[in-house]
């Protein structure tokens, strides 16, 4: 496109175009130089069309002649947001291109777009090929930042975030956020300019209920909300959970619509348009009553199905999972959270952002006047926890009456996983080609937002970074508050008796100074449940949520430092959990030292950053191709490998879902029913099955294993061939 002067004038005229005007939040961020091509954060609640902000900076770019990027979280919201700037401005020259997965295409066939919508992941796979076309960047929007917190994405988006700010100069950082903790800390390390609004469009009302009957009450919650003509969402941990709550809904529902309203909710069920769409019976039974469960295991059209009845109004309640928090745009005038425990591990609480990214669900523009956002708890104690942990509480000293208002955490790094730092140390030494790891400490990953943090934070350990060899007074600073190791060393905490020293538990007693005995210990015993039980302190609390030990098992570890050695410096820790970085990309040959006494990729490490591969993942892969030697042997590795990434628990079924879809002819929706299997979850095994077979053929070749890079290409070839006109977007 041409180049236009006045840039702010332009963007205002495509806006104008496409039916829009900037409001409230999005007018701030033009005042804080948005459309002059000024770095921004905007942190506000969910709802107050921060999306809009992001459209306005990559028509900024291209209005400039660059090119604009807009990442997000999940690959339905990336669909959704590249169909809605598709309607609004491709009829005004403005070319928008998608992509998601395809981790093994380089991405140069973008060229073409001047706004490309795609995935966090996608991004960081573009910009470690190197794809032709991103020195033309101009603009990189980042919706839904807070996902920095989260293990192992966080980490490859804060890796992205400084790789591609070191590649491109004059880049403008648009960062999106929902109301979070401390923005002020990410908008600095982003070095934007940070726009803060508390407005919603419409008022959200918090409320914690304490019930011995759960379902009853959701049942009471619901009825009032689509007896008054509104609708309700109500967030689930798993997707069996959303499944029944719905179906025990679904009557007391469907007695809600009119004669009218059913008719018109039929036809539309009922199109030609919509009948095909892979739904099964259960759930078009359901959908019928005008309401819906929503999870990943549907597939992309049945879910954009349940989205769009959802918006037009003639579905009044989804059941659904997490996963429909992550910025769609699906409001309703009622939120309830069932639970706060974690879908992944329901010993863990779900963290407050999560929380109110879900409860920030409630209230309509347009539609209603009032939120609610309820969250149902089974006891009085839960109910005090949860007061505690996602609110502050204002109570009025007349009435007593509480208020709740939201609590947010604190963005947090995620970099500090030891696999999280081997694969992003492999990412920077690709991309300086050679350095030594002193050189990528102090550059690439001391530029990260984990170092930061830490230097602004007093409660921070002594060393957050240790990409080279390890030792027991390394892992102790990176465990322990710099104070607490600097006493340490000079013998002021306490005196030390080692009682246990073996190859797997370093043990004794510590006297304090204020003449407390402990008895601690760092172990490396496997437990009963297959994991290692590491530190251990009678003062009850040997190492906090943070990572920092107490300062007993501090003293003991110096202690045995200095008098053990070796012996320390292999059970200490491994009694934490932590290996060398650089050590095990030097284990699985993806390094090696070069001649000007620095470290570089060797040919293998270059080909896996490529694949885009965690190190779990290389790890195993690398150990099991060379036993591979038939398709059986083959389908049990990429089971194996597909388990590992998706998280999924996979049996024998898989190894025969992939055999009948390459050998027969019956259609993928038949399959799926076949082996009770979700039609979303089939296409999402598929999609991850090609990118592995892919990686497996590539790796073959490198080792030499010409048998297994044949079979992985010919198994890969076949699904392709299947899937060529089947592929549903997930």
């Amino acid at each position: 496109m041409t180049i236009v002067v006045d840039v702010t004038t332009q963007v205002n005229k495509l806006l104008i175009q496409a039916g829009l005007k900037p409001r409230g939040v999005q007018s701030m961020a033009i005042d804080r130089g948005l459309l002059e091509g000024q770095s921004i954060m905007v942190s506000s609640p969910t709802g107050s069309g921060k999306t809009l902000i992001g459209e306005m900076a990559v028509l900024r770019a291209v209005t400039c002649g660059r090119k604009g990027l807009f990442l997000v979280p999940l690959r339905a919201l990336a669909v959704q947001i590249f169909r809605t700037m598709q309607e609004r401005y491709e009829h005004l020259g403005i070319s928008v291109g998608l992509s998601t997965g395809d981790f093994q295409n380089n991405g140069d066939d973008l060229a073409e777009y001047d706004v490309i919508v795609t995935t966090y992941e996608r991004a960081d796979s573009l910009l470690r090929s190197r794809s032709s076309w991103l020195s033309e960047l101009g603009t990189v929007v980042i919706d839904e930042i807070q996902t920095l917190s989260e293990l192992g994405r966080g980490a490859r988006l804060e890796s992205f975030i400084i790789r591609i700010k070191r590649t491109i100069e004059d880049l403008q950082i648009v960062a999106l956020s929902a109301t979070t903790g401390a923005p002020e800390e990410l908008a600095e390390w982003l070095d934007c300019h940070l726009v803060i609004s508390d407005d919603r469009p419409v008022p959200l009302v918090y409320r914690v209920i304490t019930s011995a009957d759960r379902n009853l009450t959701i049942k009471q919650l619901v009825m009032t909300t689509v007896q008054g003509n509104g609708q309700t969402i109500i967030f689930h941990r798993t997707r069996r959970e959303a499944e029944a709550q719905a179906r025990r809904l679904a009557d007391d529902v469907g007695r809600q619509f009119t004669s009218e309203e059913k008719k018109s909710l039929d036809q539309e069920l009922d199109s030609v348009e919509n009948c095909s769409v892979s739904l099964s019976l259960d759930l078009r039974t359901l959908l019928h009553n005008g309401i819906a469960y929503h999870h990943a295991g549907l597939g992309f059209q049945g879910r954009r199905l349940i989205e769009h009845l959802f918006n037009e109004g003639k579905v009044r309640v989804i059941c659904a999972t997490t996963t429909l928090a992550a910025g769609m745009d699906l409001p309703a005038r009622t939120v309830i959270l069932s639970s706060i425990k974690s879908p992944a591990d329901h010993r863990r609480l779900l963290s407050a952002n999560t929380v109110h990214q879900m409860l920030g669900r409630a209230g309509r523009p347009t539609h209603d006047k009032i939120g609610f956002g309820i969250i149902i708890t089974g006891s009085t104690g839960e109910s005090d926890e949860v007061k505690r942990r996602y609110f502050d509480i204002l109570r009025d000293q007349t009435t007593g009456k509480e208020t709740l208002s939201a609590k947010y955490d604190r963005i947090n790094s995620s970099l500090a996983h030891p696999d999280a730092l081997a694969e992003q140390l492999l990412v920077a030494l690709d991309m300086m080609v050679s350095a030594s790891v002193e050189e990528i400490e102090n550059g690439v990953l001391g530029e990260s937002f984990l170092v930061f943090c830490a230097i602004r934070d007093s409660k921070a350990p002594m060393r957050v970074l240790q990409l080279g060899d390890i030792s027991a007074v390394t892992v102790l600073e990176l465990h322990a508050l710099p104070e607490t190791v600097q006493t340490a060393r000079k013998d002021l905490l306490g005196k030390t008796s080692l009682r246990e020293r073996n190859e797997t538990v370093i043990g004794g007693l510590v006297t304090s100074l204020d003449g407390g005995t402990f008895t601690c210990r760092f172990s490396a015993r496997l437990s009963p449940l297959g994991t290692v039980e590491g530190p251990m302190c009678s003062c009850g609390l040997p190492i906090t949520e943070s990572g920092i030990l107490c300062h007993h098992l501090v003293t003991l570890g110096m202690a045995a430092a200095k008098d053990l050695g070796n012996m320390a410096d292999y059970v200490i820790p491994l009694s934490l959990s932590e290996t060398s970085p650089l050590g095990l990309l030097t284990r699985l040959a993806l390094v090696e030292g070069d001649t000007n006494g620095k470290i570089k990729p060797t040919r293998l490490g270059r080909a896996v950053n490529r694949l885009y591969l965690r190190i779990p993942t290389v790890r195993e892969t690398l150990a099991m191709l060379t036993t591979t030697q038939d398709v059986k042997s083959l389908l049990w590795l990429l089971r194996h490998i597909v388990s590992i990434e998706t998280g999924m628990s996979l049996d024998e079924g898989f190894d025969n879902l992939v055999s009948f879809l390459v050998t027969t002819d019956i259609a993928i929706q038949d399959l799926a029913k076949q082996f009770e299997l979700s039609i979303g979850d089939v296409y999402g095994l598929l999609d991850t099955s090609r990118w592995l077979l892919h990686a497996f053929s590539v790796l073959s070749d490198l080792g030499g294993l010409s048998k297994v890079m044949e079979l992985s290409q010919g198994l890969r070839e076949a699904l392709e061939r299947r899937l060529t006109n089947h592929i549903e977007e997930d």
